[in-house]
């Protein structure tokens, strides 16, 4: 095998570790968090937080209704057991009757708005609890399917690596190094195909005359225009 082609089985080797390694990264940064499943939780601890306090409110109004109605039932019975005959203070306790009727019907109104605000809080989070465990479920699964792609490709790329090493055995150091700086300055790509009479990745025309040394494999030819080595195949 020449040493063009040579160094091109070198590039497809060290282009296929080099997208499963860009892979990788993607599954470490989804695995370490999922941006669907932080809304959903925090969706419903925001709601959580919210339903807790008018919950609490309503459960006060409640008792103070209940104490309200105690008040009112004693001071009827005083009113009406006719053990008071002070003008002056049956009129007193008609009075305080008339203000716990007003504060229990100012706290039945209260209790009223409250209410219907836990209860559009409540089915707010009903459904955002759905949403959070459908969240979760996919997750879950998601992070299933990401964890068996990532010991895949952890497997070919040990794989590959052995292969890398096999393969660069049979190539001159010096054509190694020469690979090697092309690769850091041409994007990865140091070696290009001969597509017809082109550079398959700059397109431009070689000459004549290397199109047929590079075809006939007589010596290590590189671009006129992008300086990658050339291939054919």
């Amino acid at each position: 095998m020449s040493q063009a082609k040579v160094l091109y089985r070198l590039q497809k080797i060290d282009l296929a570790i080099e997208t499963r390694r860009n892979r990788l990264r993607e599954i470490t940064t989804a695995l370490e968090q999922d941006e669907l499943l932080r809304k959903a939780r925090a969706e419903s601890t925001g709601l959580q937080a919210a339903l807790r306090p008018q919950e609490a409110h309503a459960a006060d109004l409640n008792l103070e209704l209940q104490s309200i109605t105690e008040q009112s039932r004693q001071l009827s019975d005083r009113l009406y057991s006719g053990k008071v005959g002070n003008p002056k203070e049956l009129q007193d306790i008609e009075g305080k009757i008339a203000e716990l009727k007003r504060r229990h019907a100012d706290r039945e109104n209260e209790l009223l708005d409250t209410m219907l605000s836990v209860e559009d809080l409540q089915s707010s989070l009903v459904a955002a609890t759905q949403r959070l465990n459908e969240a979760e479920s996919n997750w879950t699964a998601q992070q299933k399917n990401l964890l068996d792609e990532q010991h895949r490709l952890k497997v070919e790329i040990k794989g590959l690596k052995t292969e890398r090493e096999e393969a660069v055995k049979v190539i001159p150091e010096d054509l190694l190094t020469m690979y090697q700086t092309l690769r850091a300055t041409k994007q990865g790509h140091a070696v290009a195909l001969l597509n017809g009479e082109m550079c398959s990745y700059c397109r431009v025309s070689q000459t004549t005359t290397m199109v047929q040394k590079i075809l006939r494999d007589q010596e290590l030819l590189t671009c006129s225009s992008c300086g990658r080595i050339l291939v054919a195949l």
